[in-house]
């Protein structure tokens, strides 16, 4: 759902889906290395808008899907968190306030699969 201007709307209508939000935490494996696994956090309101981005792959031009998740704020959403949409999880590679006033944040996600 686009605003005029561009950006997403950040109206109550425009943050309709329910999304966990999960950090991670990191334990010791007992060899060496860690076991990744996330922690749900808190539910937020968010806005999802997929996009492509181009991409080269096997040496082939594509495209790679990309989301932009509308939060309002104040969240704690960092990069590395995920974001989690029924089975649908998100991980979070930056984090933005656009505006600058702190009422809403973007997060630029990647899609994860199982």
């Amino acid at each position: 759902m686009s605003a005029p201007g561009g950006g997403m709307g950040t109206g109550t209508g425009a943050l309709r889906h329910r999304l966990v939000h999960e950090t991670p935490v990191e334990t010791a494996d007992g060899m060496g290395g860690v076991t990744r696994a996330f922690l749900a956090v808190d539910a937020l309101w968010g806005a999802i808008e997929t996009g492509a981005a181009p991409a080269e792959i096997a040496d082939r031009p594509g495209a790679v899907l990309s989301h932009r998740v509308s939060l309002r704020a104040p969240a704690t959403v960092q990069p590395g968190d995920r974001l989690r949409l029924g089975a649908r999880r998100f991980l979070v590679e930056a984090v933005s306030d656009p505006e600058g006033r702190g009422r809403r944040l973007v997060c630029d996600c990647r899609e994860e699969t199982p």
